[in-house]
């Protein structure tokens, strides 16, 4: 049978990378004039591949908008195909939602210009997430294709039996299965994305350029079709491709060489596929290698752009979009246009090269830029939503209080307020809201700093919290004394004023989830409070109904967990290495024996001391060697690979002063953790050691819309001496009796040691003076000097993570608390309401958000184990006719419409979208 040689022209666009955004863009137009000039002038050339991604459209047309027409009609001719994604994402450093985002904007935009290539397009992304063929399946395509992540069994010449390895495949075409059973056909890149670039005219040159790459090809092929990619990263037009692929036709007429597509390529694979294929299983990220080109240390370089990305993502995902749905259900217009910009704006720095901290400095410092503008927009959705919730909120109840004196001898007023739990679970803790307790404003008359100077002497008496019931509430509140603020109005000029501020610390107790509780601040004597405070033994222990926790000399810590009576020791020390690799991949020199705090001192200051929470401060000053010698620079020089580096760190040694605070709340099973670390030093990985006594060979940890239960010791083909790997929110590890859960805001990378005591590693800064990859990059900026702060919560909790429900501790620490103050008004909402009434086991809330086609709302889960679960709605006073959709938030069935309860059966693993309509 004549076989089929699929030539697929495409340029693997990675926005920004080793040049900054703007200069890569300008290769970009130059590439997209030189292709709609060859589609004009040659009327046989085929089709171009846009990488899988609309976002260099978007690009391109704010340099040429007046190109516009010419694109669409390109588009829907066939000519140019483009995406599913807005951007080639990195799939493991961005979060559930960004990852399903990415597909749906990506969709929707792509529509605007014509049909999308419905390809799972994975072309460079650093491993693979394992529910990426659910999410395929419930987006309606059916293929996917991937470039990392999955070893061709073929690389080494034999075949590995499927039973052994869940990772390997005889073909290049395999099966792809999520864990809950969903699988899509895949196809790798075995011989890369640039096994058909720049293919000569010339027949000779053309004869031997074929004679060398077909078997190459055919070594992994299953079928009689074969997969030519013709470009690679930024590749310039091969504008002679039609003769090229005449050329090849006459030197080698066995096969038929043709300018294919992928739609077209995937058909005939189809069509032709005969041999039962591999089936790959979960997430792939080269578990199957010797794990020197895996890319993971990734998660680790530039922390401070991960932590960004977290917190951009948490504001968008768990705080504006719920408080938009709220304030949507209460009657206001959801601010469509403001979250999708917000979103497109976040989700351009997703690019792999971009997210992964693996390009020059000037990329990233316009990485902030968009953090901050995506933030900025998401923080005034927030602000609005709230503004339009307090004013529907029911507070007359409050009215009957004692009010609180106010500046310029006004009349006493009580201040009610709302906290808010926009997470999707019940919500318990320790939250702290800053109020007005009086405002005084500009008059015109005065002025600020006379008017000022009148109020210094104002006392406010002594304040109380009570509930909307007139329960006082347990809170301690401190005064701030007289700051500055301003109103916004939307009919009149901005109304300046002093305010008297206080500082309110309370038990927030059972807020219902998606909902509010509200509160009031009023006059009235303090009730004796009988709690026990936090801190004892002169800040040396901290301690509540469930942790008992001793602080150590050298700033570690002994834990007892009193409900398991397991005593965890030498928790939070910290270990310093060198490293001599570069922002993909860590290295540490030959024979180094790691540094740790273990045995210093660390001085002890109690920060926060009453009977809602304690904090403690430890500062320590550690000694590190400034950076690697000489030799780094010149091996880095003469492009020695990381991995056979010899250089080691010099003698000369720095202070590098670090500041740990450990918190303990009233109630609570998790110590929280801030580290604050002064960096002076180069060329080095600083990670917080837990070791956890815990006898298991398995690590759960957090990733992309799943749990997934990795082995501690790797593969028999690994080799390098680091096994580090990606996290999402946490890592846990449990013996079936006891558990230990860290969670992190924004730390990527984590190990457990193959000790004894089963030691979790997480990296907390690492510092790297070079890109790596194909050539010499500077990147001085990749050090992290000066001041890094990073927050983890160690949960202490029985059986395992999911049993314990630990897992919900750990999600909700990545979310703010909310909170509002307001005044006495009627109002259409209760004092405390759940604005959505779900139930269901072993479920985690990834979105609540509306579908701006429909105008449903739409909540979205995932199982968080393997077991078969449920999810039940209940019809409330605020939404009701539920339906079942898909990860699009597609209608999937008019049948499975159900009024006033919705029961939906969720299979193990399963990410279940529930759309809902509001009264």
């Amino acid at each position: 049978m004549k076989k089929t040689a699929h030539i697929i022209a495409h340029s693997h666009w990675d926005r920004e990378w080793y040049v900054p955004f703007e200069k890569h863009r300008i290769k970009l137009v130059e590439l997209m004039d030189q292709l709609f000039e060859t589609i004009e002038k040659d009327s046989q050339y085929g089709s171009f591949h846009l990488d899988g991604q609309i976002v260099p459209l978007e690009d391109y047309l704010e340099i040429k908008p007046y190109q516009r027409a010419k694109v669409e009609k390109l588009v829907q001719d066939g000519k140019l195909i483009i995406g599913p994604w807005y951007i080639l994402q990195d799939e493991f450093l961005i979060s559930s939602e960004a990852n399903v985002r990415n597909l749906q904007i990506g969709i929707s935009e792509s529509k605007a210009y014509g049909p999308y290539a419905a390809i799972g397009y994975f072309p460079d992304s650093f491993g693979n997430i394992g529910q990426a063929p659910q999410i395929l399946q419930q987006a309606g395509i059916e293929c996917a294709v991937y470039g990392r992540g999955v070893r061709a069994v073929g690389f080494n010449n034999e075949i590995v039996e499927q039973e052994h390895n869940p990772h390997t495949s005889q073909y290049s075409e395999m099966i792809w299965e999520s864990p809950d059973g969903s699988r899509v056909l895949s196809v790798l890149f075995a011989n890369w994305y640039h096994n058909g670039m720049e293919i000569p005219q010339d027949p000779q040159a053309a004869l031997n350029y074929w004679n060398e790459r077909l078997p190459k090809v055919e070594a992994f092929a299953s079928t009689s079709e074969l997969l030519f990619m013709n470009g690679c990263d930024h590749q310039p037009l091969q504008r002679d491709l039609t003769e090229a692929i005449a050329t090849a036709n006459e030197v080698r007429p066995d096969v038929e060489f043709i300018q294919s597509s992928f739609p077209q390529y995937i058909e005939a694979l189809q069509q032709n596929m005969s041999q039962e294929l591999s089936v790959v299983k979960g997430e792939l990220r080269s578990q199957w290698t010797d794990g020197w080109n895996t890319l993971v240390n990734t998660a680790s370089a530039r922390v401070y752009i991960k932590q960004e990305n977290n917190k951009t993502q948490t504001l968008l995902e768990k705080v504006a979009e719920p408080l938009a749905v709220m304030a949507y259900i209460a009657g206001q217009q959801y601010p469509e246009y403001e979250l999708l910009y917000s979103w497109k704006t976040l989700l351009r720095n997703h690019p792999h090269d971009s997210i992964c901290g693996c390009s020059v400095d000037e990329v990233h410092q316009e990485m902030m830029t968009r953090f901050h503008k995506s933030q900025h927009m998401a923080e005034a959705v927030a602000d609005r939503s709230i503004e339009w919730l307090t004013q529907q909120i029911d507070t007359i109840g409050f009215g009957h209080n004692r009010g609180i004196p106010q500046l310029n001898n006004e009349q006493p007023k009580v201040v009610p307020f709302v906290v808010f739990n926009t997470t999707g679970h019940v919500r318990n803790g320790v939250t702290m809201v800053k109020l007005h307790a009086s405002r005084a404003y500009f008059d015109g008359l005065h002025a600020p700093h006379d008017l000022h100077e009148t109020l210094t002497d104002y006392d406010p008496g002594t304040l109380v919290v009570v509930d909307a019931e007139g329960n006082q509430v347990e809170a301690v509140i401190v005064n701030k004394g007289l700051v500055f603020g301003y109103d916004l109005p939307d009919d009149r000029f901005r109304q300046p004023y002093w305010a008297y501020e206080v500082e309110i610390t309370l038990y927030a107790n059972e807020l219902p989830a998606l909902g509010y509780t509200s509160f009031a601040l009023v006059s009235g004597e303090q009730q004796h409070l009988e709690e026990a405070r936090i801190i004892k033994n002169d800040g040396r222990v901290l301690e509540n109904e469930f942790i008992k926790v001793d602080i150590l000399e050298d700033g570690g810590f002994n834990a007892l967990d009193k409900t398991t009576n397991q005593v965890y020791y030498k928790l939070g020390l910290y270990e310093d290495t060198g490293d001599l690799g570069n922002e993909y991949m860590y290295k540490q020199p030959d024979g180094e024996i790691a540094l740790t705090s273990e045995g210093g001192v660390a001085s002890l200051q109690v920060v926060e001391d009453n009977q809602l929470k304690g904090s403690i401060q430890l500062t320590q000053t550690l000694l590190i060697p400034a950076s690697a010698d000489e030799q780094l620079d010149r091996e880095i020089q003469s492009m020695t690979p990381f991995r056979i580096r010899k250089s080691q760190r010099v003698a000369t040694m720095k202070e590098v002063t670090i500041k740990t605070t450990i918190s303990l709340e009233q109630h609570d099973r998790g110590v929280t953790i801030v580290s604050e670390i002064d960096n002076t030093v180069l060329d080095h990985r600083v990670r917080m050691l837990f070791p956890t006594g815990l006898q298991t060979n398995i690590a759960t940890v957090d990733s992309i819309y799943e749990l997934v239960e990795r082995s501690i010791k790797p593969e028999i083909e690994w080799a390098n001496p680091s096994n580090a790997q990606h996290q999402q929110a946490f890592v846990s590890l449990s013996d079936g009796e006891r558990g230990i859960t860290i969670a992190n805001k924004g730390l990527h990378e984590y190990e457990v040691l193959q000790d004894n005591e089963r030691t979790i590693a997480i990296t907390l800064l690492r510092g790297t003076r070079e890109l790596g990859d194909w050539g010499v990059f500077s990147t001085p900026e990749a050090q992290c000097l000066g001041l890094s702060r990073t927050e983890l919560k160690v949960v202490f909790h029985e059986k395992d993570v999911v049993t314990s429900e630990a897992y919900v501790d750990a999600y909700q620490f990545q979310v703010p608390w909310t909170s509002a103050a307001t005044d006495i008004h009627t109002g259409k909402l209760a004092p405390t309401a759940n604005m959505i009434d779900w139930t269901g086991n072993n479920l985690a809330v990834t979105a609540c958000k509306v579908n701006t086609e429909s105008g449903d709302i739409m909540l979205r889960l995932f199982n968080v184990s393997h077991a078969d679960t449920s999810v039940v709605l209940e019809s409330n006073s605020y939404v009701n006719s539920f339906y079942k959709s898909n990860i699009l938030e597609e209608v999937t069935s008019q049948e499975e419409q159900l009024l006033e309860q919705a029961a939906v059966e969720v299979r193990g693993s399963e990410i279940v979208t529930i759309g809902m309509k509001s009264k």
